[in-house]
């Protein structure tokens, strides 16, 4: 599990006076840059190697201005090609704030095709496959699973 604190900005937050809903997925971008340095230790992104296929966050308690969070993310299923990346992220006092789910894949930015992954990035990912106690679980996604009539 990788845990990624976060100070948040004046500019994080909108009208409403708390975060955004789209900052949310800043922070869980933040959450996988020691990933994103897996796939390219030099963080050049002429030379990436993942991307990213879906994105999903669950909203559960609104941030503020101010606050200091920390966004826990972890790798929870591993395919051929591809990857689910979780994240959650929990303030200082232990309140739940979101809950979200990326689907990364193996992917050649110069063929522009999907590449499978390799046998040390798929070892590397098992090592962090352990989130944190007490997380919320995700929301159902609608029409992910649809009912088969």
């Amino acid at each position: 599990m990788i845990k990624t604190r976060i100070p948040v900005r004046f500019c994080d937050c909108d009208a409403m006076g708390h975060v955004n809903n789209a900052v949310y997925f800043t922070y869980f971008e933040e959450g996988k840059r020691e990933i994103f340095r897996w796939f390219t230790p030099s963080m050049d992104t002429r030379d990436w190697h993942v991307i990213a296929a879906s994105n999903h966050c669950d909203y559960i308690r609104e941030i503020n201005y101010g606050s200091d969070i920390t966004v826990y993310t972890w790798i929870s299923t591993i395919s051929r090609s591809s990857f689910d990346v979780e994240h959650a992220i929990c303030d200082d006092e232990g309140n739940w704030h979101a809950r979200g789910r990326v689907t990364l894949v193996g992917y050649n930015y110069d063929k522009k095709q999907v590449e499978p992954l390799s046998e040390t990035i798929k070892a590397v990912l098992r090592k962090h496959q352990d989130g944190p106690e007490d997380v919320p679980e995700l929301r159902q996604i609608r029409g992910l699973n649809p009912v088969k009539k």
